[in-house]
């Protein structure tokens, strides 16, 4: 099954009030308030999808990662902290590229985004990653038919892929007890809030469709 999860998780934060002035408080810009519907965790650019899940909020939006992935820190990454200082907030990218940043009582503690490379590996490896390299992540088969095609290199960074998608699965454990590939089917049955920046519709630019949803 092919994933497309573009979410980030504030944890803990109890009966917070979803609302418009929440998303705007958080550095998000042109959006407006289409009402309740069913969560969606890998929305359509220009969509944004906020719920509670126990306590936990999670904000579904197919460019906020990016936000969080940049060599200075953005405004609305700064936002984040600001409105959440003491929160673990994850956010995780599974689908559309592959990544997963964790901040904790206010500091970026791990940045790992991973594709043909490992682009970005900032911080401290997690203890998911750490548990992560002691799996069977590629069969002994695959791995022998691999050595056949693939230079050492070439190999390292599946392994290393494996490792990042592994691990950013995992840390949706943090928030629903257990990886969120092996809820069932009725607790993927969540509903939420939905908010649209209209705009970003009639922009071509994938690029600026991205920025175009949060405060400069």
């Amino acid at each position: 099954m092919g994933w497309n999860i573009t979410a980030t998780f504030i944890k803990d934060i109890g009966d917070l009030e979803i609302n418009l002035e929440l998303l705007n408080s958080l550095g998000f810009k042109g959006f407006e308030l289409i009402g309740e519907s069913d969560f969606n965790i890998g929305p359509e650019f220009g969509e944004t999808h906020i719920t509670n899940y126990k306590g936990n909020l999670i904000i579904a939006n197919a460019s906020l990662g990016w936000q969080f992935a940049k060599p200075t820190q953005t405004k609305t990454e700064k936002k984040f902290l600001e409105r959440f200082p003491n929160s673990e907030i994850i956010q995780v990218l599974i689908g559309h590229g592959l990544s997963y940043c964790v901040f904790q009582n206010g500091q970026k503690i791990r940045l790992r985004e991973a594709g043909d490379e490992i682009y970005q590996d900032f911080g401290n490896p997690l203890l998911e990653e750490i548990e992560a390299r002691k799996l069977e992540l590629i069969s002994k088969d695959d791995l022998e038919e691999m050595r056949e095609e693939l230079t050492k290199e070439e190999i390292q960074n599946e392994i290393e892929l494996e490792v990042t998608y592994n691990t950013a699965f995992e840390l949706t454990k943090r928030i629903f007890g257990k990886r969120y590939d092996e809820l069932g089917i009725p607790e993927y049955n969540m509903r939420g809030l939905k908010f649209v920046n209209k705009a970003v519709a009639s922009e071509k630019k994938y690029s600026i469709k991205s920025e175009m949803q949060f405060e400069k």
